[in-house]
């Protein structure tokens, strides 16, 4: 997806998933990888990436609690959807 409006207009976000199988309880399992490219004309955008091997660790802790719970939310519909009760 190339991002076209806004602050991070230019840059480019993929996203790809790739099934695992299923779960001791039969549930399906799936790996989510994403991958951010990000540009910026703004004169921070620079500084920003030298302090990068300093805020990578917070960013990828940030980004772990993200997926996890973006991961149980799918995870729910999934589960609302495959038994009929999702609202509709």
């Amino acid at each position: 997806m190339h991002i076209t409006e806004g602050e991070a207009r230019g840059s480019v976000v993929e996203t790809h998933v790739t099934p695992l199988g299923t779960d001791t309880q039969g549930r399906p399992r799936t790996a989510v990888i994403e991958t951010i490219m990000a540009v910026s004309d703004r004169r921070g955008f620079a500084a920003v990436r030298t302090t990068a091997p300093v805020l990578r660790p917070l960013m990828r802790a940030a980004a772990g609690r993200l997926w996890r719970d973006d991961l149980v939310y799918a995870e729910r519909r999934w589960e609302l959807r495959s038994t009929g009760r999702f609202p509709g």
